[in-house]
Parts: structure tokens; C-alpha cells; sequence
């Protein structure tokens, strides 16, 4: 609603929301973030799936947790440098709307947190929502 708000303002009205862009790129960010976590709950992110269709069937959640291991690894380190990022920008403030910068910037220990959760989650259910089965039409 914001974008069309922002698109009409410019080219109907003359005018736009100096702040609305802004805005806009902090909450795509927060998304991103949450996305990825309702993905990998899913099992839609994106995967190589040849890799694991490869193996034996009886192999593939060893190899599905290796894989989703790995990826815990890389999100934790988006948490761990992530976490330090947002607290040294508490003070400051966006330039069009004046929002603490801590907000857009703890998207990502806060959604990396939510991923390790998922992961871990996914592990013990043995990966059974990440199976990619194809629905009927």
C-alpha cells in the first residue's frame, strides 16, 4: 500500500513521502528475513536437489542434515556478527524517516535466530515438512 501511496504521490500528485522508500527497504529486509525462516519450514529455499536424490535413499536425511547443518553454520554467523551490528547502531537514525537504525538492522539476528530455530526444529521432525512433494492441480 505504501509503494502505490509513494508511486501515485510522485507521478499523479507531484509529490511524494520523502520516508516511504526508506521505509520500504527496512521492511523488505524484515521479510527476507522471516521468509527464509517459513522456507526452510517449507523445505522451498533454494537446493540442489540432485545432490541428495543422488544418494541412497536411506542416506538422505544424513545428507539433508549435513546440508541444512551447514547452513545453520553460515546463519549462525549472520547472527553472531549480525547481533553486534544493530547494537552499534542504536543511536543512529535513518536519514528520510528518523527510525532508530536498530530496527532494520535486528532483522538479522532476530530472523537468523528464527532459521536456527527452524532447523533445529526440522532435524528432530526428521525433515518430514521439507520433503518436496508436487501437488496436484
Amino acid at each position: 500500500m505504501l509503494n502505490f501511496w509513494q508511486v501515485g504521490g510522485r507521478y499523479v500528485f507531484g509529490s511524494s513521502l520523502r520516508w516511504a522508500e526508506e521505509v520500504m527497504r527496512y521492511g523488505m529486509v524484515w521479510v527476507m528475513m522471516l521468509g527464509g525462516t517459513a522456507a526452510i519450514y517449507h523445505g522451498e529455499h533454494m537446493a540442489v536437489d540432485a545432490v541428495v536424490d543422488a544418494v541412497p535413499r536411506r542416506f538422505a536425511h544424513l545428507l539433508r542434515s549435513l546440508l541444512y547443518g551447514i547452513g545453520a553454520v553460515f546463519i549462525g554467523l549472520l547472527v553472531w556478527y549480525g547481533w553486534p551490528a544493530a547494537l552499534a547502531n542504536l543511536r543512529q537514525s535513518a536519514a528520510a524517516s528518523g527510525i532508530s537504525m536498530i530496527y532494520p538492522y535486528m532483522a538479522l539476528p532476530v530472523g537468523g535466530l528464527l532459521m536456527i530455530l527452524q532447523i533445529v526444529l526440522c532435524f528432530f521432525a526428521g525433515f518430514a515438512s521439507t520433503a518436496y512433494e508436487e501437488e496436484p492441480l
